[in-house]
């Protein structure tokens, strides 16, 4: 090897990142270094990076060597504090699931940014179980929190579930300890690959693929260095069954700080929140971002849809962040407002928030925190602010049709429903819905207001009312503009004129039913009522195939439309 083509890189952990400290010429200088760096009880870890210059001028980067501790420091490590009832695991298998993980990337939070581990990796690695259960009272703080959460309000006694989850605990930690010592083969470039070779002896070839996968991962102890395996490995894998391992193991790394290595410097909290909303769209700009190809290969994964636990993972953790107290920006109440209102636009699409219920919670969380008074009437004014924060009232139904199925509407429903009072003040489709949208663009947003209001629990009182009253603003827009008319107008061809209306009766831009879709409807009736329908709808069509295919073409959009 020669000196002038290859380096080694020896970086040094402190307060959980990475640091370069020295680059030598050679492997055994940089190993005597990073032996004289890591005998400093307070460092938390080396490692080795072997740079090799091409001939093309590239420079190739591979980790050879990495070590890594928990300081103990004055300041004890503690889970954290969670007070969402975590799902109860049922069976072992349960433990190693999506949900069961998440809850483990909560409460474990501060020691799995440590030490740069995944839930995925303690769970089937017997050394990271063992050092878990190791470090000070963590295990036993967690199993008393997960009993407590999931026995109040129950008849089970708390110390009965607690024996439940520690038996739990022990088969777990015995399965891993029994294959500890198993040969399997290493994760090259694909999943599925891996899959199929693993011989399925000692457990089934799924578990032990995931115990290959996390000895892999566990020589590298940065998480941009796992999330860039696992991304390369996700990169070309069609295998479903893969995808969804893939899947679970991404989102637990993105449950962790590589986020703010992604992100980067932002300008302020709601930017960083848009981003992230962003990223789960798998359209976040890798030119800003420091980690620029990890970025580019995470947009391509999540836009893809193929990984939807790994676009949850960082949903939820904007939802966190909008909850938080931490400030939108620090440059005054009214500047915060307008973030807010940032986040809202952001969260929105075409038909409901992006995550539903969930986000609709985040947001009203988020107002708790800018009114003065707290409990139940903090509560209450965070849902009339949060409400009229929202961009018009048909965005306010919205709003109001998502929280009523989250943990608000226990204590809350009559106080949601006192703000349709607002709505019912609306006399036309320009004042419920927000200015500057095109005509097409404010139907739809006013029937997607009646659609998520339709099946919610809301009283039938309230609800019908409402309802009536969006359909009604609509049917007099359809009439003021004449939009029927000027669709069916007599200087086009039947079929033109039965195309559009059928169009548009199939688009999805009026309420399922009510006096709005009844009036375009019958006008679609009186013209498929005509004689001789089908021959008159294909006049001017000279050649027969097209003439078949253009008629066969509209009978199946007036399925679509709902006319059989």
């Amino acid at each position: 090897m020669s000196a002038t083509r290859a380096s080694f890189e020896v970086q040094v952990q402190k307060e959980g990142r990475w640091i370069a400290d020295i680059v030598l010429d050679r492997e055994d200088d940089a190993r005597s270094a990073a032996a004289r760096l890591f005998a400093d009880r307070k460092c938390e870890g080396v490692r080795i990076f072997r740079n090799w210059l091409r001939s093309d001028q590239t420079i190739v980067e591979t980790q050879i060597f990495c070590e890594t501790r928990v300081i103990k420091e004055n300041e004890k490590l503690r889970i954290g504090m969670v007070d969402a009832i975590p799902p109860k695991c049922d069976s072992d298998e349960d433990y190693y699931g999506f949900a069961s993980r998440q809850f483990m990337n909560r409460i474990f939070r501060a020691y799995c940014d440590k030490i740069f581990v995944t839930p995925t990796e303690i769970l089937h690695d017997f050394k990271e179980f063992k050092r878990l259960q190791d470090t000070e009272t963590l295990m036993s703080s967690a199993v008393d929190r997960v009993a407590f959460l999931q026995t109040q309000d129950t008849d089970q006694d708390p110390k009965e579930r607690k024996e439940q989850v520690f038996k739990a605990i022990g088969r777990i930690s015995a399965r891993s300890r029994k294959v500890e010592k198993v040969k399997l083969p290493k994760p090259g470039a694909s999943l599925s690959e891996l899959l199929r070779s693993v011989p399925a002896k000692e457990d089934t070839s799924d578990y032990l693929t995931m115990v290959s996968l996390t000895r892999d991962l566990l020589t590298n102890r940065s998480w941009l260095g796992k999330l860039d395996r696992l991304l390369d490995l996700a990169a070309e894998e069609t295998d479903p069954n893969a995808i969804v391992m893939l899947d679970g193991v991404i989102s637990d790394v993105l449950m962790s700080n590589v986020l703010q290595d992604i992100l980067g410097q932002q300008s302020n909290l709601a930017r960083a929140i848009i981003r992230m909303f962003d990223l789960a769209d798998g359209k976040f700009p890798p030119d800003i971002s420091d980690a620029a190809s990890t970025v580019a290969k995470l947009n391509a994964i999540l836009a893809s849809g193929l990984y939807p636990r790994s676009k949850t993972s960082i949903i939820d953790r904007a939802h966190r962040q909008i909850r938080s107290v931490t400030p939108l920006c620090r440059d005054g109440a009214d500047k915060e407002l307008i973030e807010f209102q940032k986040i809202i636009h952001r969260v929105l699409t075409p038909v409901w928030f992006i995550s539903g219920p969930d986000t609709a919670e985040a947001l009203t969380s988020r107002h708790t925190r800018l009114v003065i008074q707290g409990g139940v009437a903090g509560r209450k004014a965070a849902i009339l602010w949060t409400f009229l924060a929202m961009p018009d009232m048909a965005t306010g139904v919205i709003y109001l049709s998502e929280l009523v199925l989250s943990q608000y509407a226990e204590e809350h429903t009559e106080d949601m429903s006192r703000k349709f009072h607002e709505v019912l003040k609306q006399k036309s489709l320009d004042e419920f819905c927000e200015p500057g949208l095109s005509m097409r663009d404010r139907l739809s947003r006013a029937t997607n207001a009646y659609r998520a209001l339709a099946p919610t629990p809301f009283p039938d009182q309230v609800k019908d009312r409402v309802l009536v009253h969006i359909d009604a603003i609509i049917d007099k827009f359809l009439v003021e503009e004449e939009i029927i008319e000027k669709m069916d107008h007599n200087d086009s061809s039947l079929r033109e004129r039965a195309q559009r209306l059928v169009q548009f009766c199939a688009a999805g831009v009026l309420p399922p039913q009510g006096k709005s879709v009844d009036r375009t409807r019958t006008r679609i009736l009186n013209l498929l009522r005509q004689p001789n329908f089908d021959a008159r709808f294909i006049e001017g069509l000279d050649d027969p195939t097209v003439a078949q295919e253009t008629l066969r073409d509209f009978h199946q959009l007036l399925v679509k439309a709902g006319f059989g």
